[in-house]
């Protein structure tokens, strides 16, 4: 069998995540083959194509979202928001949908766990009737089936669950006040298939793991939310597609195919600056992430508590108590230099030009200096010229 060394191994993390010299064709593709983009915020997903395409039609990729032209945004990893291609909605509503439905279905706030099988059935047959016409907001949906009240809200959400609704159209690229939707009406063309969630699970860990492999058996029940003798089982299942490695003292899977790729890789000879967004997917998938982030910096990219955003001190420590509060924390902008974080940005929201403030805390030369300073350039023009003429209703209107 290859060998790798562990920078082969992350270099080839990184050109999986088109983060070298490979590019994608377009946005679509890093949809897809990406398998999901965090989009929590509004923006992430956007930035996040940024990161690996460069300046692209960020108006495009708005309307196909809000047309249901190949792309839609939908609960699934983790149970959070994901923009996901048509292609992988299927596998990935059959593998993350069930877990997804059981965490709605029991939800004690809002008291839905009160409900008898036959009740939730019920409620969720009158938001599909109330959607058969077309796009509703939550607000809209209320008002045309009244019994089912504050229930709404989770309705909604084990619909996305079952790969029945996605959300639909939004005022703006940044509003998160959307509409729902059938996905069979909004999707032209599509009808999910639905798979068997073990067998579901395991294809997704294959197709994951040959994006973002190397990974530990914790990383994969982490974002899968799937229990650690699942996700074995599953590796079992794949037999010799994967094969088990140690990195850094820990067992990890790999494909078998990708070890042997990542065995012949070289690393480049130049420096590599990248800046990536808000909960960006790459780090997100990982629940240990000191490969990519020292152990001093990591209450500074993960923070454990909500004191952080910006115009707050970016440089202000936050203590991180362990690395499970570290996982489900949230990750803040960060700035990448050969293949590790060394910083992180924000963004200064106040007025209609945004500016991107960087905090470093790593040394570094000042040809590195002026790179970092160059990509942040860009990234404010993107910004500025591509997303914030989408994030606004008035500027839509224009348009």
């Amino acid at each position: 069998m290859a060998a790798a060394t562990i920078e082969q191994l992350r270099w080839n993390q990184f050109r999986k995540q088109f983060l070298l010299e490979e590019r994608p064709r377009d946005f679509y593709q890093v949809v897809l083959t990406q398998l999901g983009l965090h989009s929590t915020d509004y923006w992430t997903p956007y930035l996040s194509v940024w990161a690996r395409l460069g300046d692209y039609d960020a108006k495009k990729m708005f309307e196909s979202l809000d047309n249901g032209k190949k792309i839609v945004r939908t609960h699934a990893f983790r149970t959070t928001l994901h923009v996901i291609h048509i292609e992988n909605l299927s596998l990935i509503i059959s593998a993350t949908g069930p877990s997804l439905f059981r965490a709605s279905r029991m939800d004690k706030y809002r008291k839905v766990d009160q409900l008898s099988d036959r009740q939730i059935e019920d409620m969720l047959d009158q938001v599909k009737s109330a959607l058969a016409d077309g796009p509703l907001r939550t607000s809209d949906l209320k008002k045309a089936v009244p019994k089912v009240g504050d229930y709404v809200r989770p309705a909604l959400v084990m619909l996305m669950a079952r790969g029945e609704v996605v959300r639909a159209k939004a005022n703006h690229a940044r509003s998160n006040l959307t509409s729902y939707a059938l996905v069979e009406k909004w999707v032209q063309g599509f009808q999910l298939e639905t798979l068997d969630e073990r067998e579901a699970i395991t294809q997704l860990i294959k197709y994951h793991l040959e994006r973002f492999g190397p990974a530990s058996v914790d990383d994969l029940s982490w974002w899968l939310r799937q229990t650690k003798t699942s996700v074995n089982d599953a590796i079992k299942r794949l037999g010799d597609d994967i094969c088990k490695i140690e990195v850094r003292g820990t067992e990890s899977c790999i494909s078998s195919e990708d070890l042997e790729l990542a065995s012949s890789l070289e690393a480049p000879t130049e420096d590599i600056v990248w800046f990536l967004p808000y909960e960006d997917h790459f780090l997100k998938a990982f629940i240990d992430r000191k490969d990519f982030i020292a152990d001093d910096l990591q209450p500074f990219i993960c923070p454990a508590d909500r004191r952080h955003f910006w115009p707050s001190d970016p440089n202000g420590y936050r203590k991180m108590p362990s690395v499970g509060v570290r996982a489900t924390g949230e990750v803040r902008p960060s700035i990448w230099l050969n293949g590790q974080v060394i910083g992180r940005w924000e963004l200064d929201d106040e007025g209609s030009s945004k500016s991107v403030v960087t905090s470093l805390y790593s040394k570094v030369t000042k040809s590195q200096q002026t790179m970092i300073k160059q990509v942040c350039s860009e990234l404010e023009n993107f910004i500025n010229s591509s997303l914030v003429p989408i994030s606004s209703l008035n500027r839509m209107n224009k348009a």
